[in-house]
Parts: structure tokens; C-alpha cells; sequence
């Protein structure tokens, strides 16, 4: 709100927001966008022994009274309508395999609610030195990122990581040290692609649902690989002359139900021609050259969810591809 006095002489202006008057029948005026009292003009002026100190004093007493006369509408306005208030903290956005929105906590929206009245510094460093919630860290990330590299969010992102793998300690206590080592790689790589996708929706609502799930996915991925890869070198004994290469195709020959590499290669050929454009073009950005969904999407000239779509497209053809070889193999038997 601002008002704008005339004095009567009309020599200056003066501007301030609110000012006390003592209404007598000298000729002033005062015009006030005020929209409670609405636009008007009414015939006022400031008594002599005004002084400027005393102006000032007016000043501050006027503008708190007038806040707490804001504050205590809105909250007589809520009571009467019975809306909620509105929070600075944007809602998730991501929903469950049901279609359900995730939704914060309470204690955890109004902890992001606080940290948002502080200063930027004060925040990242509370929260850097793992002082704050992990979703209130995370939330930060994802709301809070500057548009160039800065130290403080360097400093987030280490956090976050190393929550991250404080989370999953327990799960992989009974690996060994390589296969924890590989489990622990899976999930960083998983988890930048969910950084650079801002895909951290479950981590806001549980960061310790969200770091379960990666652990497990990788947990599961190791283990199938450590069960079936054996090294090419460990198959060639001391001072033959077959290739490792060789060697692999006669174990795969000599096990039923296995392919051996030439056949295999032949399989992904054939799988390759089944693709379209998008489909290899999507293939080769994310999985070849190591863009992200998104990077892909621009290079693409489409969405990042559309690269998802066309990735599991493929992934669909290849698989039925996959099911349907032993019967082919079968039938030429």
C-alpha cells in the first residue's frame, strides 16, 4: 500500500505507506490504493508539530500493525472458508505402481517449509553436514539447483551419496567385499541417471524406501552375474592353442539349452532389423554413446519420455525374439 500526500502549497510529495492524520478542515488530500478501503480521496492534513522523527515513529508502528492486520485476516479468512493454507513446498509429482501420488510426511514438509525462510548458504551447509532430513536434502537438490557449479552443491550431491550408501550398508553386509564393490557401482550409476532425469520423486517421501529399491535391483543383478560369468581366461588351459573365444563356443555346445557366441551374434543382428529408426537411434544414444533420456530426447527431437517408450519397445521385440529361438532351434533339429 502507498499513499502519496499534497501538501497544500504543492511544493513536494512525499511517499510512504502508511501515516496517522489528524483530520481537520484545512484543505489536503490523500489517495489510497488500499483495496480494503477501496480507491477515494478525502480531505486530511498533518498537524503542525509533526516532526519527521515523529513521521518515522508513525511509519513503523503503522507498517507492523498493518501486518499483523494482514496476517490475522488471512487466518480469520481460512477459519470462515475452511481452505488450507498454502505451502511454499511444491507438491510430488510422481505417483506408485497403483496411480497413487507420493505424498510427504508431515514432520518433513514442515522441516523443508523452515528451511526455505533461511538463506541458501545456511541451508546447503545444514544440510552437507547431514543436520537436516535426507528428503529435506534431496528436496534442496532438486528445487535449490544453481544455474552454474557451485562448491555448496557439490557438497549436497556428496552428501547425498553418502547417505545413500549408509542406507544400504545393511544390505550388503554378507557380500563379499568385490560383489558389495559392484552393487555399491550399479546404484551411483542408477541414481545419477535418476539425478540428471529428476527422478527423485520416492526419495522425498522415504529416502529409505527409495535407497532399498536401488539396493535391491543391484543386489539381484549381481548376484545372476556372478552365478553364470566365468572369465574367458579361466576356461584355456596352460599352453593351448584354442582362443578363449573358441573355448566359449565348445563349453556352450557341450551344455544343452545354452547359445554359442557366433549364433549369438547372429540373434542380435537379427533382433536389430526388427528396431525401427527410433528404436536403434534411442538404443544407441542412451546405451552406446551414454546420453541421459533427456540428451537423447533433444538430440532426437522428442521427449525423454518418448525415449523411454521407444527403449522399451525394443526391450518387448528382443524378448519375444529371445523365446522364440529355442522352439526355432527345435524345429530344425
Amino acid at each position: 500500500m502507498k499513499y502519496s500526500v499534497e501538501n497544500i502549497d504543492r511544493r513536494k510529495r512525499v511517499h510512504f505507506r502508511e501515516l496517522r492524520f489528524v483530520k481537520i478542515g484545512c484543505k489536503g488530500r490523500i489517495a489510497s490504493d488500499n483495496p480494503f478501503l477501496g480507491l477515494h480521496h478525502r480531505r486530511w492534513q498533518a498537524p503542525a508539530a509533526f516532526k519527521l522523527a515523529g513521521w518515522k515513529r508513525g511509519f513503523e508502528k503503522s507498517e507492523n500493525s498493518s501486518f499483523r492486520f494482514f496476517i490475522l485476516r488471512q487466518i480469520k479468512e481460512y477459519q470462515m472458508t475452511g481452505l488450507p493454507r498454502e505451502s511454499p513446498v511444491k507438491p510430488l509429482a510422481g505417483s506408485n505402481k497403483q496411480g497413487e501420488r507420493y505424498v510427504r510426511p508431515d514432520a518433513v514438509a514442515a522441516e523443508i517449509e523452515a528451511v526455505l525462510e533461511w538463506p541458501l548458504p545456511k541451508a546447503f551447509a545444514l544440510a552437507a553436514a547431514c543436520k537436516l532430513r535426507p528428503q529435506t536434502l534431496v528436496y534442496l537438490m532438486r528445487n535449490c539447483r544453481p544455474n552454474r557449479p557451485t562448491a555448496q552443491y557439490d557438497a549436497l550431491i556428496v552428501a547425498f551419496f553418502s547417505r545413500l550408501q549408509r542406507a544400504g550398508a545393511s544390505m550388503t553386509r554378507d557380500m563379499s567385499d568385490l560383489d558389495r564393490e559392484r552393487v555399491d557401482d550399479l546404484v551411483k550409476d542408477k541414481a545419477l541417471k535418476l539425478i540428471e532425469t529428476d527422478r527423485l520423486d520416492i526419495f522425498e517421501m522415504s529416502f529409505k524406501l527409495g535407497a532399498e529399491r536401488l539396493y535391491l535391483t543391484a543386489k539381484a543383478a549381481v548376484r545372476l552375474r556372478t552365478r553364470t560369468e566365468v572369465s574367458r581366461e579361466d576356461l584355456i588351459e596352460p599352453g593351448s592353442d584354442l582362443t578363449g573365444e573358441e573355448a566359449a563356443d565348445s563349453l556352450s555346445l557341450a551344455k544343452g539349452g545354452s547359445m554359442p557366441l557366433a549364433e549369438a551374434k547372429a540373434m542380435l543382428n537379427q533382433i536389430y532389423e526388427l528396431l525401427t529408426e527410433k528404436e536403434r537411434l534411442a538404443i544407441f544414444y542412451v546405451h552406446q554413446a551414454g546420453l541421459t533420456e533427456k540428451e537423447a530426447g533433444e538430440q532426437m527431437g522428442c521427449t525423454d519420455r518418448n525415449v523411454r517408450y521407444l527403449i522399451k519397445s525394443a526391450s518387448r521385440k528382443a524378448r519375444a525374439s529371445e523365446e522364440s529361438a529355442p522352439r526355432q532351434r527345435r524345429g530344425k533339429e
